[in-house]
C-alpha cells in the first residue's frame, strides 16, 4: 500500500502500523458488539460507548498519520504516528477491560462516574505517550518548526535585529557548514568523485542511493532552506534560529555515527 518512504527509523513501515491499528480496531469492534448485547441499562451503555470511541479515535489518527507521513512524503508525521504507536496498544486494553468489566458488573453505575472515566482514560494515554516517546515526539515537533521555513515565509524582524539574533544565526550558520562537509563526506563516500553539485542535491543523491534516511533528507533540506534565507540577507525569527540549531546538531549527530546513514530507504 505504502513504500519506506516515511518509515520509522527503527523499522517500522506505514503499513506495519497501519496493519496493527487495523487489527487492534477489529479487536475492539469485537469487544463492543459484546457490549452491545449485554443490554446494560442507558447510562452505562452510553458511558462506556463514549469511551471506546474516544479510544477508536486514538487508533485512528495514529493510523492516519502513518498514512499521512508515507503518502505525503512527510517524515514528521511519520514520527508523531510512531511516537503514540505504543499507546495504541493500551488503548485496546483499556477499551476491551472496561467493556467487559462492565459487562461483568452490569449493576455498577458506571454513568455516574463518566467524568472520571474520561479523565483517567485520556490521562492514562498521555502518559504513556510522554514517558515512552516524549523526547522522540519533541524532536518531531522541532523538525516541523524547521521544515516550514519555506523560502519567503519566514518572519522578518525589524531592522534592528533582537539581541543575540546574530549570535545565533553564526552558530546555525557554522551548523550549517559542518552538515555540508559531512554530506559531502558521505558523498565521496559513495563517489569518489571531485564534488561540484551543491549539497542539497548531494543530500538528494545519497537518499536515493540509500545513505540518508527520508527523515534525515527531509531535515536536511528544511535546514539548508533556512541557511539559504540568511545567507541572502533575509532575518529569520530568533526562535526558529534556535530550534534550527538544535535540530542541526541532532543531525550532525546521526549522520556521524556508524549506521545512521543506513536509515529507513531511500526513495527513487
Amino acid at each position: 500500500m505504502f513504500g519506506g518512504r516515511g518509515s520509522a527509523a527503527n523499522g517500522f513501515s506505514a503499513n506495519d502500523i497501519i496493519g496493527t491499528i487495523g487489527t487492534l480496531i477489529g479487536f475492539l469492534f469485537t469487544a463492543y458488539g459484546l457490549l452491545a448485547n449485554a443490554h446494560l441499562d442507558p447510562s452505562t451503555f452510553n458511558t462506556i460507548s463514549g469511551l471506546v470511541f474516544v479510544m477508536m479515535a486514538f487508533l485512528i489518527l495514529t493510523a492516519f498519520l502513518a498514512a499521512l507521513g508515507a503518502a505525503a512524503d512527510k517524515p514528521q508525521a511519520s514520527a508523531l504516528a510512531m511516537g503514540i504507536y505504543p499507546a495504541s496498544w493500551v488503548a485496546l486494553g483499556l477499551g476491551v477491560g472496561i467493556i467487559f468489566l462492565s459487562i461483568m458488573f452490569p449493576q455498577f453505575p458506571f454513568g455516574d462516574y463518566a467524568s472520571a472515566l474520561v479523565v483517567a482514560v485520556v490521562g492514562t494515554l498521555i502518559a504513556v505517550v510522554a514517558s515512552i516517546n516524549s523526547v522522540g515526539i519533541y524532536r518531531s515537533l522541532e523538525s516541523v518548526r524547521v521544515e516550514s521555513l519555506a523560502p519567503g515565509t519566514a518572519d522578518v524582524q525589524a531592522m534592528v535585529p533582537p539581541r543575540g539574533a546574530a549570535d545565533v544565526g553564526t552558530t546555525f550558520l557554522n551548523a550549517a557548514a559542518q552538515l555540508e562537509s559531512r554530506v559531502k563526506e558521505l558523498y565521496q563516500s559513495v563517489n569518489p568523485q571531485p564534488v561540484t553539485d551543491p549539497p542539497d542535491e548531494l543530500a538528494k543523491i545519497l537518499y536515493g542511493k540509500g545513505k540518508l534516511s527520508a527523515d534525515d533528507y527531509s531535515t536536511f533540506r528544511a535546514l539548508w532552506r533556512v541557511r539559504n534565507l540568511l545567507v541572502h540577507g533575509q532575518q529569520v525569527a530568533q526562535g526558529d534560529l534556535a530550534a534550527s540549531v538544535a535540530v542541526a546538531s541532532q543531525l550532525q549527530s546521526r549522520l556521524e555515527s556508524p549506521t545512521s546513514a543506513k536509515g529507513p530507504q531511500g526513495g527513487a
